[in-house]
């Protein structure tokens, strides 16, 4: 556990000292799965689930079988987000497959000498594909990493980095159901700009935890995160199962609060909610987030075992 720890630790120092007020491929920041969206971002430390993928690679050792992921979120502003993702876990290590696109929406091109737009239309397009290793050191400890190309386009404009998440996930002994987990995420360079200089990336640093209570039937999560390119957030989720083929899930986050207190929002516009239910091999979730100004965002995650 020590030297696990030891070697995020050391990999974050260095990233540390580059570090800017803005990054670019920020598309990467945006939740990944309709569980986790409404447990309000806190998962990093949710063991078991195939999104695993986007959150913490160390966790693909816990997925009890082959999986099949994908998801769709219909974001603000007719923008739109997808990912797709292959586990495949054995007895002590696992890997797995992804894709993450982002698709900005399109736009009415405008110059200088026609402000009220030329007629003409562009748009904004990214991906990031991804490769996940994870491995076992013994029963309590596994450790895993993601390594990823990405790359984002707006008009004629292009740019691409190679990034890495790494992560660590410990169960300490004699605590029944309580997980702790330590990520690093996005973590690299950029190798082709946007323009004239590179951007910074979206590294950021997460711990957290859970914990199951009810015999399995409440999972209480809260993740701690560390942006080098933008603000402090808490997240804190639950989730009930009051029947074994439904599944409960609210959560919020400091970010969220924030948002809805700036646009006037009530308590609920910092909430986000959702279910879920599995049947034989296929399992379907669904959240939703109010946002006060901007509308509503929802999101979609269905998953099958191979």
């Amino acid at each position: 556990m020590t030297r696990a720890i030891t070697i995020l630790l050391m990999g974050t120092l260095v990233i540390a000292a580059s570090a800017d007020d803005t990054a670019g491929f920020a598309f990467l920041q945006i939740p990944v799965g309709a569980r986790s969206a409404a447990m309000g971002g806190a998962f990093i430390a949710v063991t078991e689930d195939p999104f695993s993928l986007y959150w913490n690679p160390s966790n693909l050792v816990s997925v009890p079988d082959g999986r099949v992921v994908t998801a769709y979120t219909g974001y603000l502003m007719d923008m739109q987000a997808g990912f797709i993702g292959w586990a495949n876990p054995g007895e002590n290590e696992a890997m797995g497959l992804s894709a993450n696109y982002f698709y900005g929406g399109s736009f009415e091109r405008t110059t200088m000498s026609d402000p009220m737009g030329t007629g003409e239309e562009f748009s904004s397009n990214s991906i990031a594909l991804a490769g996940s290793y994870a491995r076992r050191f013994g029963q309590n400890l596994s450790a895993g990493i993601t390594g990823k190309f990405v790359y984002s386009s707006i008009d004629t404009y292009s740019g691409n980095a190679f990034l890495v998440d790494l992560g660590a996930t410990y169960r300490p002994p004699g605590i029944g159901g309580l997980t702790t987990a330590l990520v690093v995420r996005n973590a690299g360079i950029q190798t082709q700009a946007f323009y004239e200089e590179n951007d910074p990336m979206p590294t950021e640093i997460t711990g957290g935890a859970s914990i199951k209570l009810m015999s399995d039937k409440l999972l209480l999560a809260a993740d701690l995160t560390y942006p080098l390119h933008g603000d402090f957030d808490l997240a804190g989720g639950v989730e009930y199962a009051p029947m074994d083929m439904l599944f409960l899930r609210a959560g919020t986050s400091l970010q969220s609060k924030n948002s809805a207190n700036d646009a006037g929002g009530s308590f609920l516009d910092a909430m986000s909610f959702g279910m879920g239910t599995h049947w034989n091999r296929l399992g379907l979730d669904y959240a939703y987030k109010p946002f006060a100004d901007l509308g509503e965002v929802h999101r979609i995650g269905l998953g099958m075992a191979l």
